[in-house]
């Protein structure tokens, strides 16, 4: 399936806060096949439905109303670090959390490489601080050295506070952070369109159709989509 095809599944998927296999994807060949596939698939949701998709849906969406990507950009497998650049990240976490009425956005934290900056930093102060007494291995200077040691580090952690900007290692993909938003959101489980009209099920994939496809509203829907309506 080409970045049309992606991106119209990804869509129909949102819309209807429904999932789509590739292997059911490959079958739907035309609009009319898309549009009874969609219908039953909403007539037999239920509340059981999958919490951790509707968590990336809702998530995927949200993401590209304040991020500027294309849906097929936007996958469970997709890296956050990569998605999203350093600068970027504070803010559209707390964005994205705001939008979803989640209260707190997900911490960030420093690189590592800081993080042994900052440890190697607060020894060394705590070193020349205990060599200063000039009590030499005395309990005075030991003291002395995990006092400014500790000082040193909480005064470092204040101050770089500001410069947190990867992903904790338990939100390193897209699917992690929907699975966070799904833990986060309490309002998650419930539905967010009580049902779907046949009429009104055909309605909006032809909307996505037009605009994934740029193709003319008037189009058959016994169209087929690459011979016809030019889907890749």
């Amino acid at each position: 399936m080409g970045l049309d095809g992606v991106e119209m599944v990804m869509a129909v998927e949102e819309a209807f806060d429904i999932r789509i296999e590739a292997s059911e994807a490959g079958k739907l060949l035309t609009p009319r096949l898309l549009i009874d596939f969609v219908q039953t698939k909403v007539s037999g949701a239920t509340a059981s439905v999958c919490l951790t998709q509707r968590a990336f849906n809702v998530l995927r969406k949200s993401l590209l109303r304040h991020g500027g990507w294309k849906r097929s950009e936007i996958a469970p497998a997709t890296v956050l670090a990569t998605l999203i650049p350093r600068e970027r990240r504070r803010a559209l976490m707390e964005n994205l959390t705001a939008e979803l009425g989640i209260k707190k956005p997900p911490e960030l934290v420093r690189a590592r490489w800081l993080n042994i900056a900052l440890l190697v930093g607060s020894l060394l102060a705590g070193l020349f601080a205990a060599l200063a007494t000039g009590h030499g291995l005395e309990s005075v200077a030991i003291w002395v050295f995990i006092g400014v040691a500790i000082l040193t580090a909480g005064v470092a952690s204040r101050l770089t506070k500001p410069l947190s900007k990867e992903f904790p290692s338990n939100l390193q993909t897209v699917g992690d952070l929907a699975r966070w938003v799904m833990t986060h959101k309490p309002d998650l489980a419930q539905a967010t369109v009580p049902g779907w009209t046949h009429d009104q099920i055909v309605a909006r994939v032809r909307e996505i159709i037009v605009d994934v496809l740029g193709c003319k509203p008037d189009f058959s829907e016994d169209a087929n989509f690459v011979e016809d309506l030019g889907l890749d």
